[in-house]
């Protein structure tokens, strides 16, 4: 009974030991509305370093986060929308204050009520990260044979093939070429995916251009292809109760006809996104695994990686679908429910105006010094800074 007490205290203490650290769920009470929040802190010393998101897996930067004593400051910035500034006070495994915005709906009283340890980094980095073994996997789309080593999503799980045309090094020399019937991947529904099966932390990295039948702008919104790492469907479940558990990183056309780099963790067929403004012509992608972490990067031709997300998916299991995946018919699924559009093609209703050209896939693992994996083995997620993730999969 002694050996019970004392774990149990040695759980709790830390998180009772006024240190900030930790995972903590909110409430925002606005204008007779109250919306979930999640927050998470990392506390060393004085210095604190934290996030915030509508999930918990798919949080952005807080700052200007202080702590003095009780008090605590953050502000925090919606994605594509407002900022707003929070005051409170912490007490414990508790927090409230005001959040006040310039925007409606975003001012209110704020509660936090802290839920766990926060969100680590594996204590050590996988072996099999030691080599290259996954050179193998990699497709540099200059023979049109390697086709034959993708998976496609319906083959796999017996879906409508989405797509009318694709071929390598034939129609576009040293490309993968792919014009899609309709496709759409958002929530539940399906479009153009071709993987390969990886296990544990990896890297998969593409090239990719998207564009309209014509060669120009594509005619319709959310015309985009990229990146999706995915959990394979459980073939126990009926179709129509099955729900989706993904992530991906993609690029081409958005909803208001500028270009645009979307990144979107889709956990039981429920999204959360954001968006962020990109040009046109040829980009490289990366999705990154680093235990439950996954990390979202991206350039455009001649520019620097940037990290464009992290996300916490501690649910998706060690052997995932990787590959390459286009949305074509945004507007055709929105139409109807996912289990009705994902089983029918509709060509009488679908008009999608998209090209896509992949230039290569690569796979890889981390590939950090000795010296970055020892530093990040067991880190917390919130305080890990970007330079150190993109110097893991250079």
């Amino acid at each position: 009974m002694f050996k019970l007490i004392l774990a149990f205290a040695l759980l709790v203490l830390p998180l009772c030991a006024g240190d900030l650290s930790g995972r903590w769920s909110a409430t925002l009470s606005s204008n007779g509305r109250d919306v979930p929040l999640h927050l998470e802190f990392r506390q060393q010393g004085q210095e604190v370093a934290g996030a915030f998101g509508k999930r918990a897996d798919f949080m952005s930067p807080l700052g200007k986060l202080h702590l003095a004593g009780s008090a605590l400051t953050f502000e925090l910035q919606i994605p594509m929308g407002p900022a707003a500034r929070f005051e409170g006070v912490v007490d414990g495994d508790r927090a409230s204050g005001q959040l006040t915005s310039d925007a409606p709906g975003l001012s209110g009283k704020l509660e936090m009520k802290r839920t766990g340890p926060p969100s680590r980094l594996p204590a050590s980095f996988d072996a099999a990260a030691k080599s290259n073994d996954l050179a193998a996997l990699s497709d540099e789309f200059d023979n049109p044979g390697t086709l034959r080593n993708w998976k496609s999503l319906s083959d796999a799980e017996g879906w409508p093939n989405r797509v009318e045309k694709v071929d390598a090094n034939t129609t576009s020399a040293g490309h993968l070429y792919v014009v899609p019937q309709s496709g759409a991947w958002w929530a539940g529904y399906h479009g153009v995916y071709f993987f390969k099966e990886v296990r544990g932390d990896f890297a998969i990295t593409t090239r990719v251009k998207v564009t309209g039948k014509s060669g120009g702008e594509p005619a319709t919104m959310w015309t985009l292809s990229g990146l999706l790492v995915r959990a394979p469907a459980d073939a126990k479940i009926p179709r129509e109760q099955r729900k989706e558990n993904w992530i991906y990183l993609m690029t081409g056309r958005g909803p208001e006809g500028g270009r645009v780099i979307d990144a979107k963790s889709t956990l039981g067929s429920d999204n959360a996104w954001d968006i962020t403004p990109a040009r046109p012509g040829w980009y490289e992608l990366r999705i990154a695994r680093v235990g439950p972490l996954f990390i979202a990067m991206c350039r455009p031709d001649g520019g620097d990686w940037m990290l464009r997300k992290r996300i916490v998916r501690e649910d998706l299991p060690e052997t995932l679908q990787a590959g390459i995946n286009v949305t074509s018919d945004f507007l055709l699924s929105a139409s109807m429910p996912a289990a009705k559009y994902n089983a029918e093609l509709f060509p009488g209703a679908s008009r999608p105006d998209s090209v896509t050209m992949f230039d290569f896939v690569r796979f890889s693992r981390p590939a950090g010094t000795p010296e970055l994996k020892s530093k990040l083995a067991g880190q917390e997620v919130v305080d890990v800074n970007d330079a150190d993730l993109l110097a893991l999969f250079r």
